[in-house]
């Protein structure tokens, strides 16, 4: 049973319950940016030239050369979630998560209670990072969301959380499932004034004495970018103290902003009228659907220009200008599109490539 001390209404935290976002493998690498030293010592490998200009002979060292990558990305994996994490990782378990070919157990700093899962390999070389309720309030214990915003935002890229889940405990019964309802037939659950709103499943299990052993109040499904689970906590943690009074508000948020993270309470006082009535924090709205792939294109524009910026400043002078052989050089064969040969954009890389590799 929890601690009397948490049955304490006077502060209602809003508290993220659950946290799962993707970032590409490679930006580990930008993790000395952070200008911490242990992450700075984990230098990534520059490459060798083979001694010899044959095929076999390059083609080793450029294996050499992506296995010593592979390892520091994945000591600095190691490490990040040890250091901003304060979490370890099992050894691959041999089974897919999510799409993922491989995955990991997370667990707490001792080893001894799991706190989420990792997916790892395939899904053009992403990673899944899922961190479950236990999880969070061990992660949040060391680091404010604020902080760990910092660290996924800026290091490591991330722009958009996968799932996010914000919670409220009631121990008064303001907040209780009666209230959501009436909240729901007022439109208080409602995101934007236009469009269909979301459906209501009220749940209660009785018993033929009266009894109830299950309570809640659904708004929107599974499958809802919002979805609103209000329900009796004491029930489910089958407290029978008959002085307790305990319910949570908690939010299931998907494909949301990363900007979400930096201020929990803010955020979730401004998804709609139900959550403002229960957070008295200044309001925050975030886009979730609406220019959703506009904000994610501009915020893939300003981390490369914060990453790769200087470097493509030194490309274009290397083509005296020429864009189209310099975006030539960066964009891979496979993801060039049919209209990308009538602007001039040349495979100008793999030519320069092979212009050296013939040259004695």
């Amino acid at each position: 049973m929890p601690s009397e001390q948490i049955f304490n209404d006077e502060i209602r935290p809003v508290k993220v319950d659950h946290l799962a976002f993707t970032f590409n493998y490679s930006d580990l690498r930008h993790l000395d940016k952070s200008d911490d030293q242990e992450f700075i010592n984990l230098q990534m490998p520059e490459f060798r030239h083979a001694s010899a200009d044959t095929p076999e002979a390059i083609e080793r060292a450029v294996t050499t050369y992506q296995n010593k990558v592979r390892k520091v990305l994945a000591d600095r994996f190691d490490l990040f979630m040890e250091k901003v994490f304060k979490f370890r990782v099992s050894p691959m378990r041999g089974r897919g998560l999510h799409g993922y070919n491989d995955s990991m157990i997370i667990w707490d700093i001792t080893g001894s209670v799991e706190c989420g899962l990792v997916g790892i390999g395939g899904n053009n070389d992403t990673v899944f990072v899922q961190i479950n309720g236990t999880g969070c309030t061990k992660l949040f214990e060391h680091i404010s969301s604020i902080e760990l915003h910092r660290w996924l935002s800026v290091y490591l890229g991330v722009t958009r959380l996968a799932r996010l889940d914000l919670a409220v405990d009631d121990f008064t019964g303001n907040f209780d499932c009666a209230y959501a309802e009436r909240c729901f037939y007022e439109g208080a659950f409602r995101t934007a004034a236009r469009g269909r709103g979301p459906t209501m499943v009220a749940h209660k299990r009785v018993s033929e004495f009266g009894e109830i052993s299950e309570e809640a109040t659904i708004v929107g499904s599974r499958t809802s970018t919002v979805y609103w689970r209000v329900y009796n906590k004491k029930l489910e943690q089958k407290i029978t103290d008959s002085q307790v009074t305990w319910y949570r508000n908690e939010v299931e948020l998907k494909k949301v902003d990363i900007d979400y993270l930096a201020s929990p309470a803010s955020s979730f006082a401004g998804l709609c009228d139900f959550a403002a009535s229960i957070e008295v924090a200044p309001p925050i709205k975030f886009s979730k659907q609406k220019k959703a792939q506009g904000l994610e294109f501009f915020g893939r524009i300003a981390w490369l220009r914060r990453q790769c910026g200087v470097a493509l400043a030194e490309i274009v002078a290397m083509t005296e200008g020429d864009l189209g052989e310099a975006f030539g050089m960066l964009i891979p064969h496979k993801h060039r599109r049919d209209d990308f040969a009538s602007i001039g954009v040349p495979d100008s890389y793999q030519s320069l490539m092979n212009t050296i590799m013939e040259s004695r």
